[in-house]
């Protein structure tokens, strides 16, 4: 560094001074300026903080570091005119580099005096302090925005107040000047700032604990006042604590929001519904405030509709658990009547049986007689044929009957005629005479017998006529007869066919009957085992009717007075229907167990 001034030193005491400068400059910044500001040299240290090579600074005046605002202000120029008084300037200083960069330096001004009293140089000892000034003023921007948003008080180790922002102040009530000096317990109950725990907890403080959490602070005039806080010791350079700093959020108004949200919990949990919250709730518990209103309106009109859906469907079980209870009757009415059909229709299979069986018989019982009226009709006319030759041979007789009465008839009239010759003959003819009597009453008797045969002739001529004409009105009537034995055997023949089909026919249906019978069996357990879910149904939806109850819904003040679960009475169930099971024919009673 070739500062113009250490040139001009002769003695010892300057050369020490300029070994110290030297030294100096290799750490620090240094520039030297005339009184004016203009620049006149600068080591390396300050060339390379502002980012210029000293061509670009040299001649050039100090305003070229400072933003125009304040390189043409009063103060400015005052700054310069006090240096060139030679009075000395110390601070922390902004200050622009190449191309605009913003640095900060902590500097001293130093005028340099001449034995003339006047200032001749002005030298500047500077230190980047950049990051660290930018540190700090995070740091500061940080408090501040943290005082801006948050109630922040300050302690002594003991709990004495030392200041306070704003926030605290308006928080709970109070002015600064009426808590500065005071002690913490000016917050808290009586009971708690003579408490144990709350000696304990400033004596934790004091050792470097931290405490953070919710707490309730009494304000101004006794008011209850809720933060969220942390009570954070500060320490010194040597790590030892000395002083609190207290960061704490007013949350009086979210502590109300939720412990109003929990009352309503506690309500919407005993099932009413009517606990809508009608006041606003602060910040983002608004949205849960809204939220939970519209939860509240949304669940009410579903369980208004559950409770008109319960009721329509404990009334809809109901009726279909009487329906199911009197189908239940009924099918076992019809179990019992197919098992007496299906008993009666076997019955009637076996007597259809029988008679086919029977008929089977009586047709070839009709077909022997019917062989046999053919024969008896063969019979009959062989017998009207004889009966004919019989009249034909008693004609015959007849006429030899009648030849001999005839002969009789002239033997008598021989006779006669003898007797009157034998008269005429006179003793003589006596014996003749004696015969001619004799000859005329035996031709008498011929004749007489002749008669009498010829009468029976007649007389059996007539009864053989007439029996001829039975004779043939029966051949007749036995040839009439044969035809209808014909036809009556093909009628039993016809039936026994009918009586087999039937049989067989009846067998079907007696099978068919059997089936309906189990199925109607099963169908009764079916619907036994249905009357059971529907009475579970029943009272399942009796239970839901009895939950849906516990909410209070629509102000009713029936409903307003139920905040327990009641149970609702469940109706008397039905006794189940005997059930008959059937096997075969046969039907075997038997009692069903509740499905």
């Amino acid at each position: 560094m070739g500062l113009q001034f250490f040139k001009r030193a002769n003695s010892a005491q300057t050369a020490i001074n300029a070994d110290t400068i030297a030294s100096l400059s290799r750490s620090q910044a240094f520039i030297e300026f005339e009184p004016d500001g203009t620049i006149i040299t600068a080591n390396d240290n300050f060339l390379s903080v502002m980012g210029y090579d000293l061509d670009e600074v040299a001649g050039r005046h100090h305003s070229m570091f400072l933003e125009s605002g304040y390189s043409n202000s009063p103060e400015y120029r005052d700054f310069w005119t006090k240096l060139a008084g030679g009075e000395f300037q110390r601070a922390r200083f902004k200050r622009l580099g190449k191309g605009g960069k913003e640095v900060w330096i902590e500097a001293s001004y130093n005028p340099l005096i001449g034995s003339d009293g006047k200032v001749y140089r002005i030298i500047k000892v500077a230190s980047d302090v950049t990051e660290r000034h930018q540190e700090s003023a995070d740091a500061r921007g940080q408090i501040n925005a943290i005082s801006r948003s948050q109630a922040v008080i300050e302690f002594k180790l003991d709990g004495t107040i030392l200041t306070a922002n704003e926030n605290f102040c308006s928080a709970l009530g109070y002015r600064l000047e009426e808590i500065r000096g005071q002690h913490h317990r000016l917050f808290v109950t009586p009971e708690e700032a003579s408490g144990p725990e709350y000696q304990e907890f400033w004596r934790k403080l004091s050792s470097g604990e931290l405490w953070s959490g919710e707490y309730k602070r009494i304000g101004k005039g006794g008011r209850e006042v809720w933060i969220q806080a942390s009570y954070n010791p500060i320490f010194d350079a040597s790590g030892r604590p000395y002083k609190v700093v207290k960061y704490a959020t007013d949350i009086t108004a979210r502590k109300a929001a939720v412990n109003e949200l929990s009352h309503v919990l506690e309500l919407l949990a005993q099932g009413n519904l009517n606990c809508s919250i009608d006041g606003e709730f602060p910040g983002e518990l608004e949205q849960v405030r809204l939220a939970f209103n519209e939860t509240v309106d949304r669940f009410g009109t579903i369980v208004l509709e559950l409770r008109e859906t319960s009721s329509a469907l404990r009334a809809a079980t109901g009726e279909i658990l009487a329906g199911a209870n009197d189908l239940a009757e009924r099918t076992t009415r019809q179990a019992a009547a197919i098992e007496e059909t299906s008993a009666a229709v076997e019955q009637l299979s076996q007597a259809v049986t029988a008679n086919a069986q029977r008929a089977e018989s009586a047709r070839t019982n009709a077909k022997s007689v019917s062989e046999g009226a053919i024969e008896a009709g063969d019979v009959m006319g062989e017998a009207n044929l004889a009966m004919e030759d019989v009249t034909t041979q008693a004609s015959k007789i007849s006429n030899i009957i009648g030849m001999i009465d005839d002969i009789a008839f002239q033997t008598n009239l021989l006779a006669l005629n003898a007797s009157v010759e034998a008269a005429r003959a006179g003793d003589a003819g006596k014996g003749f005479a004696v015969v001619a009597v004799e000859v005329r009453r035996l031709a008498q008797s011929a004749a007489a017998a002749s008669s009498d045969v010829k009468g029976l002739i007649e007389q059996s001529s007539e009864a053989v006529a007439k029996g001829s004409k039975l004779v043939s009105s029966a051949a007749e009537r036995l040839g009439s007869m044969v035809s209808r034995v014909r036809e009556n055997a093909e009628l039993m023949e016809q039936i026994a066919r009918a009586n087999g089909e039937q049989a067989s026919a009846i067998s079907e249906v007696n099978t068919a009957v059997r089936q309906m019978d189990e199925m109607t069996q099963h169908n009764a357990a079916l619907v036994e085992e249905t009357n059971a879910a529907i009475e579970q149904t029943e009272g399942q939806a009796s239970r839901v009717d009895s939950l849906i109850d516990v909410f209070v819904v629509g102000r009713s003040v029936e409903s307003a007075g139920k905040s327990k679960l009641s149970v609702v009475e469940k109706p008397a169930k039905k006794q189940a229907p005997r059930i008959y099971i059937s096997h075969g024919s046969a039907a075997m009673a038997a009692d069903w167990d509740e499905f």
